[in-house]
């Protein structure tokens, strides 16, 4: 299993939106998938793929009448927190820890799986410490091998996906308050693709 994430703070708003999607692909076809449709919808290849940057809305509209798109399999979430008074390396660690803990207990997960987790850069003063946490607290709860990696998503197309894909929650949450996280996992019903 591999989890891409990534967030948007409004920080002047007191707010933080956390998304990200979970696959059964592998990282090579992932990365080639958005590779081979960036040159099919003739968008450079060193263009970065962001919501904020020129050439999303033209993947955006080309992936939604995709068949491709349609069978990929993926499974999208996103959360909105209120009262993210703080940047803090820390705080957002603290919660990005709380929603994965919950999600992965919806999932069946055996002893010997192994999950691939991959963030758009944090900005923390030690990536790898947070690595580190990230795998030591998924491995003590869940007794798996967790993989968390802090990366920057100009070279990791996985995460460029992971950015768009999930993109429309920042308006879908503009104005939507989510207040029991276990009673809206089980809303988003992990079973049903494209959440």
């Amino acid at each position: 299993m591999r989890v891409y994430i990534d967030e948007s703070k409004k920080i002047e708003k007191w707010k933080i939106i956390i998304w990200w999607f979970f696959t059964s692909h592998n990282t090579n076809f992932i990365e080639n998938f958005v590779k081979n449709k960036k040159i099919l919808f003739k968008i450079p290849d060193k263009a970065e793929l962001k919501s904020t940057k020129k050439y999303w809305k033209i993947f955006i509209e080309n992936i939604s009448d995709d068949n491709d798109f349609d069978n990929l399999d993926i499974y999208t979430f996103g959360f909105k927190f209120e009262n993210y008074f703080i940047e803090s390396s820390e705080w957002y660690i603290n919660l990005v820890l709380e929603l994965l803990i919950s999600v992965l207990n919806q999932i069946e997960i055996k002893k010997w799986d192994k999950i691939n987790l991959f963030h758009d850069n944090i900005n923390a003063k030690n990536n790898n410490k947070i690595e580190r946490q990230i795998d030591r607290v998924l491995n003590e709860q869940f007794w798996i091998k967790s993989n968390f990696k802090i990366h920057n998503s100009k070279k990791y197309l996985g995460l460029q996906l992971a950015d768009l894909i999930v993109s429309k929650y920042k308006e879908f949450y503009l104005f939507d308050d989510i207040y029991n996280l276990e009673d809206f996992i089980l809303k988003k019903d992990f079973k049903n693709k494209k959440t």
